[in-house]
């Protein structure tokens, strides 16, 4: 089943970041063919499992978890008016905490709890497996690429994952750009083209995350992780390399890409020239906006 959900600008709604960031967003756009914001698919799924729900706009459902949840007291959409924001917990009279535990820890005596934690050695190189590979996000595509490689201006920058290999061990390797290597770990292995940069240094390795195929990272990867956080150990990830068959000498990563010069080929959306715009509206007041331009 597809629930067709609206993007960000066609709905209203807050947004809660990882610092415990209150945003109110707003609709800009309206929703295309059948799609819904994801409150009123929710509602209807609801009510067609009897619950017999009957919210008319996300404030109302905002009031509500103010109602139940003491750390989200105080928000109220006309607090967030106008990109205000607030950070949790935020009191009735609407004041949040940007810094928590200023005073105290959130146990009964306000006092924090502390523990030692237990040296746990890592997992390193060895003679077998000599090379360490480090990896990640690229600006151009989000993880495995699903979306944006159907973008054909992003996908012309990134076109395919690559490793990245330092000038050194592609001179101790007798590596040229384009060649193609096999890295094996204790876990996995993947099939991925060489681009020699000096991003990276030595025996260090950057293989990209976004592929889903040969390259995919998690072929790699172990179910390791930390014991006391359970963080998984992506980046204790020993390899070695076998070169495979030679490459064109062109490199997997297009010149096109800013990485290889003019980084900022554009100097940005002018906003400050926008601002003072005799037509311009603070963001928010969107009623105001729309009578402006005669709608």
């Amino acid at each position: 089943m597809i629930l067709p959900g609206v993007p960000s600008l066609e709905k209203e709604g807050t947004f809660t970041s990882t610092e415990r960031r209150i945003q109110r967003l707003y609709q800009a756009l309206e929703p295309l063919g059948e799609a819904k914001p994801d409150w009123q698919i929710l509602q209807e799924v609801a009510n067609a499992l009897g619950a017999h729900w009957s919210y008319t706009h996300p404030s109302e459902i905002m009031d509500e978890a103010a109602s139940l949840s003491p750390i989200f007291a105080g928000v109220h959409y006309d607090r967030l008016e106008g990109y205000q924001s607030l950070q949790w917990p935020v009191a009735e009279d609407g004041t949040d905490q940007p810094l928590l535990y200023t005073e105290a820890f959130h146990f009964p005596d306000g006092k924090a709890r502390l523990y030692p934690l237990e040296w746990q050695e890592p997992l390193t190189e060895d003679e077998e497996y000599d090379l360490h590979v480090n990896n990640g996000r690229l600006l151009e595509h989000f993880h495995e690429g699903n979306l944006t490689y159907k973008s054909p201006g992003i996908a012309e920058k990134v076109p395919q994952t690559f490793v990245e290999v330092s000038p050194e061990l592609a001179r101790e390797r007798g590596l040229q750009d384009g060649d193609w290597v096999r890295l094996r770990s204790r876990w996995g292995q993947v099939k991925v083209q060489v681009l020699i940069t000096d991003r990276v240094q030595g025996n260090e390795l950057y293989l990209p995350m976004n592929d889903s195929g040969e390259a995919a990272v998690n072929q790699l990867t172990s179910s390791l992780a930390d014991r006391a956080t359970d963080t998984p150990a992506y980046k204790e990830l020993p390899v070695r390399m076998e070169k495979l068959e030679k490459g064109d000498g062109k490199k997997p990563l297009p010149t096109v890409n800013p990485r290889f010069g003019h980084p900022h080929p554009q100097h940005g959306v002018a906003v400050e020239e926008k601002w003072q715009r005799s037509d311009y509206v603070f963001p928010g007041v969107r009623e105001h906006a729309l009578r402006r331009i005669g709608r």
